[in-house]
């Protein structure tokens, strides 16, 4: 085992991490995709093999990332911005509509199609990440400010929004500490956040007097009402994902055990928006706070790396990621939960996501890449320390 990890290079904790959190993918996916043979008349095994074979390629893409020098996605990191808001803007237009929502683009060639959302918050970060170290003396200036941080980051969550809510959100929430950070200047902050509000409120409007301008801003609102509503008042089939959901995790007081669930047969995404209820429903509550510990323990390890990185630019850009997965896991756990309204948020590395899996493994790369150029950096400094010891000591005994 120490021989793999001293191959692969980079936090051992965040590959062991990795492969445990996969494992257990593979293993509860299979238990949790019955409502989807059911729905779309697929077979268990080409889900399973589906499911491990984008897996496996999503590792492979960590290992191969991993070994892409930081400096490299610095340099990149406006191309891969435009990229993404192009991808967002096609998607507006191209996109493939899931649950009333355009939020997926079809790859040519292949059978896959991918959420242009899930690049566009790690495009976003890294570039971010990229303008917060090269406009640090110019954080005083508005135009240079306004031009290269707050457009972009409002650019991105504005075409996400149309499509996807929560995600938009979790941009600017990403965005916001990755900004609080780097010392950015409260008054911009708090510039950007009036003039996000605003234009959300403004936007609503113009939605009730047009709304094929905003189609889903009726689906926010009853996701809304049917969160926090009266329940009493309301017709238990309304809000049918969220009470089986809850319902599963009471049936987790007692673990029914591995391929055992009930409800995950009444749960729409129990293998990937409401998989944290599906997992407690078959593992209780022990397996649930394993689960919770291991993200904590891999958050834990991402922002070290952060801070331990050999330059500014991959301390935002690492801890941003790690914001990103824990933002998604908190945001699955309290939807399955009803702490909050139903939103389509996976579980990184754990749900059923498809090729958003392999962006998520692409993230982690970028994080174990950047472990990996401190470790190195750590061995030169260790053996330039002892040249200099040995030279010491050879120069005493001459003398």
């Amino acid at each position: 085992m120490d021989k793999l990890f001293k191959y692969l290079g980079g936090d051992r904790n965040i590959w062991m991490l990795a492969f445990m959190l996969g494992i257990l993918s593979v293993v509860s996916v299979f238990s949790f995709i019955p409502i989807l043979v059911k729905v779309k008349g697929m077979s268990y095994s080409y889900l399973f093999f589906k499911h491990l074979i984008l897996l496996i390629l999503g590792f492979g893409l960590m290992y191969v990332i991993h070994r892409v020098p930081s400096k490299i996605f610095s340099k990149l990191s406006k191309i891969l911005f435009y990229v993404a808001i192009a991808l967002l803007v096609l998607t507006m237009f191209m996109g493939e509509s899931v649950n009333g929502a355009d939020r997926w683009l079809k790859i040519p060639f292949l059978p896959f199609s991918f959420q242009t959302s899930d690049f566009a918050k790690l495009a976003l970060i890294i570039y971010l990440a990229r303008q917060l170290v090269k406009r640090k003396d110019q954080f005083n200036d508005f135009n240079t400010v306004f031009r290269y941080i707050l457009l972009p980051v409002g650019l991105t969550m504005f075409l996400i929004l149309p499509s996807n809510l929560s995600t938009a959100v979790l941009v600017g929430v990403i965005a916001l500490v990755m900004m609080i950070i780097a010392k950015f200047p409260w008054k911009w902050i708090g510039f950007s956040g009036l003039a996000v509000t605003g234009l959300f409120s403004l936007l609503l409007l113009i939605s009730s007097v047009a709304p094929e301008a905003l189609p889903r801003v009726e689906t926010w609102r009853s996701r809304i009402v049917k969160a926090f509503g009266d329940g009493e008042n309301m017709d238990p089939t309304e809000n049918m994902q969220a009470n089986n959901a809850l319902a599963a995790i009471k049936n987790g007081a007692i673990p029914k055990g591995p391929g055992r669930g009930v409800l995950k047969h009444y749960i729409p995404e129990a293998y990937a928006d409401f998989y944290f209820a599906a997992l407690i429903e078959e593992g209780g509550l022990p397996t649930a706070i394993v689960v919770i510990m291991l993200y904590m323990w891999l958050f834990f390890r991402f922002i070290k790396t952060g801070l331990g990185a050999e330059n500014t630019f991959s301390t935002y850009m690492v801890i941003g990621i790690g914001i990103m997965m824990m933002s998604q896991v908190m945001v699955n756990m309290m939807v399955s939960t009803q702490l909050m309204p139903v939103t389509g948020q996976n579980m990184p590395l754990l749900s059923m996501g498809g090729t958003s899996a392999w962006f998520t493994c692409i993230a982690f790369g970028i994080v174990l890449g950047v472990s990996r150029e401190q470790e190195k950096g750590e061995k030169k400094s260790k053996s330039t320390s002892n040249k200099n010891e040995i030279n010491n000591e050879l120069e005493d005994a001459i003398a």
